[in-house]
């Protein structure tokens, strides 16, 4: 799932829609980055990019680090601090010479001190449209409000081990099933069997972290589906399945949940 959030990313800069700036969510930082610098050359590649790239200038330009027109900013010690943003912004002072795009990526956002973040803050208000910018958490509540509202939000908790949890793979196995045939039928316009008690798919969950896992399931598809179509009556979806992931925190009923689920997300689909 991971992979596909980025070849629709890279799907979005061939349309022209991509945004200015992304915050990504996830528990593997490293990753995280290694994937964005992989979309980078898929972007910039002067060849059509094939793994480990190596026809290409500007592949080898980006694998050495040394693209002028990529500048990737991270925590020295324990804090960003205002010079990492002033050097980017005399990086980015005139438009690129090897590249379309002046890019940045920027780890553990939340590290910026005072100086640092409103200097970044003044980058982002007045964004280029030759600039484009990553920025990379493990939790987006730890980034200050006024930069997670300039950026658009991708979540990376989608990949097998953060979704599984502690089912087995026989049980994951079975939830991703469910949950595309649930997705199926909630898309299904001509149907009504969204509802708990009238239908076998939900009644198949019988514990708290099989549920959880469904709907996270769902949500990453609903996700995926919005960042391709840009259809805000997804919103409403997503906010639905995020109170019931939040409400399973507590002691609940879960065939009553489901129930109220089931309902909500059908009146969603104005079923």
């Amino acid at each position: 799932m991971e992979q596909e959030v980025f070849n629709n990313l890279l799907t979005l800069f061939h349309e022209n829609k991509l945004a200015h700036a992304y915050l990504f969510e996830t528990k593997n930082v490293e990753k995280c980055y290694q994937n964005i610098i992989l979309l980078i050359k898929k972007i910039l590649c002067s060849s059509k990019y094939a793994d480990n790239c190596n026809k290409c200038a500007k592949c080898h330009l980006i694998d050495e680090g040394n693209m002028p027109s990529i500048v990737t900013i991270e925590p020295s010690g324990k804090s960003i601090k205002a010079e990492s943003i002033n050097n980017l912004k005399k990086a980015f002072a005139t438009k690129p010479v090897y590249t379309t795009h002046n890019i940045y990526i920027i780890k553990y956002p939340e590290k910026m001190n005072d100086t640092s973040f409103n200097k970044m803050l003044k980058f982002l208000e007045e964004p280029e449209e030759n600039i484009l910018g990553f920025y990379i958490t493990q939790n987006k509540d730890s980034v200050a409000s006024t930069i997670v509202s300039r950026c658009e939000l991708i979540k990376l908790t989608d990949n097998a081990k953060s979704l599984q949890g502690g089912l087995t793979e026989e049980e994951f196995a079975s939830c991703q099933k469910l949950a595309g045939e649930y997705y199926q039928k909630l898309e299904d316009k001509t149907s009504n069997i969204t509802w708990y008690n009238n239908t076998v798919i939900l009644k198949e969950l019988t514990t708290q972290e099989q549920i959880v896992c469904l709907l996270n399931l769902i949500y990453n598809t609903y996700e995926l589906k919005f960042r391709e179509t840009k259809d805000f009556n997804i919103i409403k979806k997503l906010k639905i399945i995020e109170k019931y992931l939040n409400e399973l925190n507590y002691n609940m009923n879960l065939g009553l949940l489901l129930d109220s689920f089931a309902i909500e997300m059908g009146e969603a689909n104005g079923l």
